[in-house]
């Protein structure tokens, strides 16, 4: 935060924002092209039809990124403490181990880690 303090504020209040207004793919999608894109700036290849294409990329992930966020500066960091969007994907409705109006029923979750462990299966049943 010594160096660029309001972009380290800015970043921090970004990255707030989009953790509830992004959905887990688009987001680690979007960390996973960051460093493409920096190393394209930093190279200098600004008018590069791959910057233009990661840039539309970077774009429409934004779309719905907006909001209200609230941080605790203190020593040098900056800690989101707050955060509200129109576009939240957060409810609290669905969070709950109460009733979740139906989202989430756990025979569900028998399926899905068979199915996402079906190559650890397949790779046992190879090496044995």
């Amino acid at each position: 935060m010594y160096e660029t303090p309001g972009g380290t504020i800015y970043a921090a209040a970004h990255r707030g924002i989009e953790s509830i207004t992004l959905d887990r793919g688009a987001a680690h999608l979007k960390d996973e092209l960051m460093p493409k894109y920096a190393e394209l700036i930093y190279n200098g290849f600004w008018f590069a039809p791959e910057r233009e294409m990661l840039q539309a990329a970077i774009d429409h992930s934004q779309a719905r990124v907006n909001g209200t966020v609230r941080l605790k500066l203190y020593k040098g960091l900056a800690s989101v403490v707050g955060r509200k969007s129109p576009d939240s994907l957060y409810s609290e409705r669905h969070v709950t181990f109460e009733d979740d109006a139906g989202a989430y029923d756990q025979k569900d979750a028998a399926g899905f880690i068979k199915l996402n462990a079906l190559r650890l299966r397949l790779l046992a049943q190879r090496d044995r």
